[in-house]
């Protein structure tokens, strides 16, 4: 056995089982889901499936007196106690071991019933430098800079930060960010990209497949230097800076305004000077949506997927090529049969890649080309 919490939490339910098999599984799902609309290709996997999570987020409370940390189990606020998640791989124990010491030493207390201090610990780990978020009740609590010297004893580089939550939800972050100590950033390499991240920026959980992917999406849109590339759902910008390096103009629209700031500064740093970054909706930046001589479009949106207006106004500028990436393939199904449904497109690639080892989850990429 793999994992000794596997059916405890929930997490990584198959984990235990065959590799290859899941992802024949996956892949069959797939077939499935969309029919006739093209051949599912087999699922890109992991060279090694576990260890690949840059993210951690641990859960804390108090039983029989004592702070435990872990996962919630599936379905339930049970927190299931653990020493560590193959799936994040060493350090993800290393971490857990620190926080122990330092909930010993100086007698914090996890959360329970609307009472405690410590309620989430996110944390992030690429190229071992890590970012920490400790989502508490209040900041008036000891031994932050113990904490933070220990952290910086095992780790290249540590930022640390404090979320003030007490909301009465399961949400693990509310708005009151508090910087601590270290890097303002998490700062790495990614893909010949400068990356700068904050506790709140969105990136994906396994960069070797997200680089898979990225690289994949850039082949498929055939960009030269008088292409125009729609980016949108843009997140922190690291598409945009990508498609920037070869496109003519990059326009990307993102909703959430602290990405949006993020990817500008990320931009700044890569020198990327032919980016317009819009902040808001999709649905409500739709006049800048506009066709241009040669014209090519990259989707990333959330799990809901594309909201109908959205999807009339890619129908009626009509660029040479739409590539959908989605973590949801049963809304991207949906939204690729909307995109078709006059004949404009036909879907020349549907690329599965295994984003999520070990669970049930998976990524998929689908290409759209224009018929002439």
């Amino acid at each position: 056995m793999r994992c000794k919490y596997t059916k405890l939490c929930g997490g990584c339910a198959s984990v235990n089982e065959d590799y290859a098999k899941t992802l024949l599984e996956k892949k069959e799902y797939l077939q499935k889901l969309f029919g006739d609309i093209g051949k599912v290709q087999d699922v890109v996997g992991n060279f090694f499936p576990y260890k690949y999570r840059n993210k951690l987020q641990l859960a804390f409370t108090q039983f029989k007196g004592k702070t435990i940390m872990g996962f919630f189990e599936e379905g339930t606020t049970k927190v299931v106690d653990i020493d560590g998640c193959i799936l994040n791989g060493d350090w993800s124990n290393t971490l857990i071991s620190i926080l122990r010491e330092y909930i010993s030493r100086f007698k914090i207390r996890g959360y329970i019933d609307g009472t405690g201090v410590l309620r989430y610990a996110h944390a992030r780990c690429i190229q071992n430098k890590l970012q920490l978020t400790l989502c508490v009740t209040t900041d008036n609590f000891p031994g932050r800079d113990w904490l933070y010297k220990k952290l910086q004893e095992n780790f290249s580089q540590v930022s640390l930060y404090l979320n003030i939550n007490r909301r009465t939800d399961r949400a693990v972050f509310d708005n009151h960010f508090k910087f601590v100590a270290g890097s303002k950033y998490l700062c790495f390499d990614f893909m010949g990209i400068s990356v700068s991240i904050y506790p709140v920026s969105f990136l994906q959980v396994n960069l070797a497949i997200a680089e898979k992917m990225y690289k994949k999406a850039l082949d498929l849109l055939e960009i030269n230097s008088n292409t125009s590339v729609i980016d949108l759902y843009s997140g922190i910008g690291i598409t945009s800076i990508m498609f920037s390096k070869v496109a003519k103009e990059v326009l990307a629209i993102e909703e959430n305004p602290k990405a949006v700031n993020n990817a500008i500064y990320m931009s700044k740093i890569n020198n990327a000077k032919n980016i317009k970054f819009v902040s808001g909706t999709c649905e409500e930046n739709l006049k800048h949506i506009e066709s241009g001589e040669d014209s090519v479009v990259f989707v990333d949106p959330a799990r809901l997927g594309l909201d109908n207006a959205v999807i009339e106004k890619l129908k009626s500028i009509n660029p040479r090529k739409i590539v959908y990436m989605s973590c949801n393939p049963e809304t991207c199904v949906r939204d690729i049969k909307q995109l078709i449904s006059d004949n404009n497109y036909i879907v020349s690639d549907i690329l599965p890649y295994d984003m999520f080892a070990c669970t049930k989850h998976v990524e998929v990429l689908v290409c759209l080309q224009r018929q002439v």
